[in-house]
């Protein structure tokens, strides 16, 4: 894994000093060495986080003048490296596997990796760079001076270019989409995401250009039940043995769902032994209340799970002090507001598990793909994404002249239109069908994407690489076409993935009702939070006067009611929407943010 930097020179000299800051803005995420490299046209910089052939996977990679840094892990070289005229090789890192392949095979082989990644590549006067099929290693640019700015992460442009500015736009995504964001945008000005799927080109005569390389393919389904039960099996296990690789070894996070243990008793079978990690909040035991979405304490199943085998499994509790205190860090570490406690907790969790592995597997991505939210179940009736329901509230929050300027709703309705009209569909779907699938193809282009990027920037600010097998190529493009009731029925949500695991699953697992990540209720927690907000508010020049209506910040504050519904998925209510609100003004200070409206 890398954090990856990269300038073009055609227009304007590099400063190097300022590129080597920008640079070691990633150090978190490649703390084991740095490389760099100066040409005439070009200048890279990859910060190292050694899992694959430590000794000899040095980046940036160099042959007969083509260049490439490369953040991932490829699962297939084997196949891949049999595919080329060259079969010898000096290391074997994936590094060296892909830049052979750019080199004979060019643009037409990113498809067939199978893996996440990012890559700059340089071939002659011309850069490519790529995001892999689903996003999972992150990728944004910008342009400086008519010359492309690439980077793991929006800090290192930012240390570069030296000016952040959020606009309209911006505020339109982190109000009315946070914490998700539109696909490409982000919620700074000038400043892009690669979206997944796709390479970028970049040189003097044609300057940037966008291509997808991949999307999802509406197929007909042919299987029966059993037949479908039997290749979902197949697949999970493969994704799961195929990413349990590494030179270090790995350790997987144990909630004691579903979703994790079909990973760590998988991964106990091919390897004998495995570590396994789980998180909760102090107060949390004392103060559960079980719900229409959290029916149950997580630690009584996750004994299920490591009774009598061989697993070693670390217990992590978080303190309400840890938990606010990270609140900062996880803003700095994602550059702009995320999930609040959900954030915080992860990071702490992945910096236990950073103190013995480098490497965890995590069971994100299964209840978008086999349809494990209340909203693929339950008839619930919406013209927008169903995990925003409280657009209203969210607009109720803003000043008189803001809320006229932005008009979140309208917002929300058109990012939702745009990528619900290309939702790949037969034209045999029945109305029903054509439904199933658009919210199918929302979770995994939207849901799934915003967990994978948090995923991916908690787990690697503490320099810890996170897998995440449920996220599959091949998975999700047969899951993508097998019709729901396939995969719900019993009245039991995830019953496909229930019945393809279950010789490997304690009964107390396989009946399980989902249980999602937890978060924190303990009041000690929320009145910190509150806390937080008093000092913010104090400050009459504080960013939150420009956006919002404070008066109705301070009575959400003093309130003992709570949200009607969710400001964001299942579980993020109202102390989570006040850490967003506090994080909105430690990250205007923090980055210096310049506001145009």
């Amino acid at each position: 894994m890398s954090g990856l930097c990269f300038k073009s020179n055609f227009y304007k000299k590099v400063d190097e000093k300022l590129f080597i800051d920008a640079t070691r803005r990633l150090k978190h995420r490649g703390p084991d060495n740095e490389g760099f490299l100066f040409l005439d046209d070009f200048s890279f910089g990859v910060m190292r986080l050694a899992i694959i052939d430590k000794k000899n996977g040095i980046q940036p990679a160099s042959k007969m003048n083509n260049h490439l840094i490369f953040d991932g892990a490829i699962f297939n070289q084997e196949e891949i490296k049999s595919t080329l005229k060259k079969n010898t090789y000096d290391t074997y890192s994936d590094t060296e596997v892909l830049l052979n392949c750019l080199i004979e095979k060019g643009t037409q082989i990113i498809n067939k990796i199978d893996g996440t990644f990012a890559f700059v590549y340089t071939c002659k006067n011309k850069v490519v760079a790529a995001r892999d099929h689903f996003g999972f290693r992150p990728l944004y640019y910008t342009i400086i001076d008519n010359d492309i700015f690439i980077a793991s992460e929006i800090k290192s442009i930012l240390e570069y270019q030296k000016e952040a500015v959020v606009n309209i736009d911006g505020l339109k995504e982190l109000l009315g989409l946070g914490p998700m964001h539109s696909i490409g945008k982000t919620v700074y000005k000038g400043i892009y995401e690669l979206p997944m799927g796709h390479y970028l080109t970049f040189d003097k005569k044609n300057g940037l250009k966008i291509f997808k390389y991949f999307d999802l393919v509406a197929k007909p389904h042919n299987l029966n039940l059993n037949e479908t039960i039997i290749k979902t099996k197949e697949l999970v296990t493969n994704a799961i043995k195929k990413q349990i690789k590494s030179d270090d070894g790995i350790s997987c996070l144990l909630s004691g769902g579903l979703d994790s243990s079909v990973i760590v008793l998988t991964a106990l079978e091919e390897l004998g032994q495995v570590d396994t990690y789980s998180i909760d909040y102090e107060d949390n035991k004392e103060e559960f209340i079980s719900n229409d979405f959290e029916i149950s304490n997580d630690q009584n199943y996750i004994n299920y799970v490591i009774n009598k085998r061989n697993i070693k499994h670390n217990f992590i509790k978080i303190s309400t002090e840890n938990l606010v205190k990270n609140l900062e860090k996880t803003l700095e570490i994602k550059d702009y507001p995320g999930m609040a406690d959900i954030d915080s907790s992860l990071y702490y969790l992945c910096n236990e598990v950073k103190k013995n592995h480098n490497v965890v597997l995590s069971g994100e991505c299964a209840d978008e793909i086999f349809g494990g939210y209340p909203w693929f179940y339950k008839k619930m009736e919406y013209d927008t994404f169903p995990w925003i329901r409280n657009i209203e509230e969210r607009e109720n929050l803003l000043n008189s002249n803001l809320r006229e300027k932005i008009n979140l709703k309208e917002y929300l309705k058109e990012v939702y239109l745009e990528i619900a009209n290309r939702v790949p569909v037969l034209e045999s779907d029945t109305i029903d069908e054509v439904k199933e699938r658009e919210l199918l193809y929302l979770n995994i282009m939207y849901c799934m994407t915003t967990l994978g990027e948090r995923k991916d920037r908690m787990s690697m600010g503490a320099s810890v690489e996170a897998r995440v097998p449920f996220a599959d190529k091949e998975l999700i493009e047969f899951l993508y076409n097998v019709p729901f009731h396939q995969k719900y029925y019993n009245e039991t949500e995830k019953m496909l993935l229930r019945d393809a695991m279950k010789d490997i699953l304690p009964i107390e697992i396989y009946e399980r009702k989902k249980s999602p990540y937890p978060k924190s209720r303990s009041r000690k927690y929320h009145e910190k939070v509150v806390s937080l907000l008093e000092d913010a508010l104090k400050n009459e020049s504080s960013i939150l006067y420009q956006i919002f209506d404070c008066d109705s910040i301070k009575e959400m504050m003093y309130s003992d009611e709570e949200l009607k519904t969710p400001w964001y998925g299942q579980l993020m209510r109202k102390t989570q929407l006040l850490v967003f609100i506090y994080q909105i003004d430690y990250w205007f200070k923090t980055y210096n943010i310049k506001l145009e409206i």
